[in-house]
């Protein structure tokens, strides 16, 4: 069995788009393009254990949403639709085709309410995404971050960590990191608009390209209901579907690594043959 290879460092690089500077690192490994989206707080650091898994079968675009990590933090523009516009706006500007956009929670909700044409985005994966219709679930959660992410570094870390109890103490530390380099913004415009936020119906209804959502375990923190994963299905178009990961928390590629991978590379249709480190892992 072939065993895992070193893999080049990440290539960074900043896209200037109409209304925000974002931030990119890029590993230019294989030939399909795969533009990766964190969730909320956090940043294209989340995916850095993933690369190993998707190279040398993806060219890996792992994207700072704005308002994250290092990407422009303006004050305002934090609705699904700014996020989405951005997305649209980037694969644009770096000539995508076939590419294979992958978004985590937030960027899973993102990645579904991006318009654009199937042969630019060939497939699209919706890692528990919180497909609510609308109402925004977490608004205590929000609420106690923006408060905390001001505050004594260790009191978001403990707080993280309580949320998260299978996480560990490290994961805790690093999401705290992340959630502080953020922009408010992030936190009050989606709290601004809690009944209607995550209200995407209209986008789901345009989407053409085979879609996967992908559902967590509900006691680990799983955000995509059974209900609400098949209500937006009948939105989707023919080839989409929907899977359960059993024992995943929140995060399917960090709890469960190995079968989201699989996952990937089943939906996509990819070689995971030549991705020793996938297969050996």
């Amino acid at each position: 069995m072939p065993q895992p290879s070193a893999l080049p460092p990440f290539e960074h690089r900043y896209v200037t788009l109409p209304d925000v500077r974002l931030h990119v690192a890029e590993l230019p490994a294989g030939p399909r393009p795969m533009v990766l989206l964190h969730g909320i707080g956090m940043d294209w650091r989340v995916w850095q254990a993933m690369a190993r898994r998707f190279a040398p079968a993806f060219h890996l675009y792992a994207v700072d949403l704005r308002g994250h990590g290092q990407s422009d933090k303006p004050e305002r523009g934090y609705s699904i639709a700014h996020y989405a516009a951005d997305i649209e706006d980037l694969i644009d500007s770096l000539g995508l085709t076939d590419a294979v956009v992958v978004g985590s929670s937030l960027g899973g909700v993102i990645g579904g309410a991006v318009e654009i044409p199937p042969d630019v985005v060939s497939r699209r994966i919706l890692v528990d995404p919180p497909l609510t219709g609308g109402p925004l679930r977490d608004k205590d959660m929000f609420r106690d971050i923006l408060v905390l992410k001001h505050g004594r570094p260790p009191a978001l870390a403990d707080y993280l960590a309580r949320r998260n109890p299978e996480a560990g103490r490290f994961l805790a530390e690093a999401m705290a990191e992340m959630w502080r380099e953020s922009a408010d913004g992030v936190l009050t415009e989606p709290l601004s608009d809690a009944d209607h936020y995550f209200d995407i119906a209209p986008a789901l209804r345009q989407v053409e390209s085979p879609t996967l959502l992908m559902r967590a375990e509900p006691d680990k923190g799983g955000a995509l209901s059974a209900a609400d994963a098949e209500r937006a299905l009948r939105l989707l178009p023919a080839g989409s579907s929907v899977v359960f990961i059993p024992g995943s928390g929140h995060a399917v590629h960090a709890t469960n690594p190995v079968e989201f991978a699989s996952q990937v590379y089943r939906f996509t249709g990819a070689d995971s043959t030549t991705a020793g480190a996938e297969r050996s892992a």
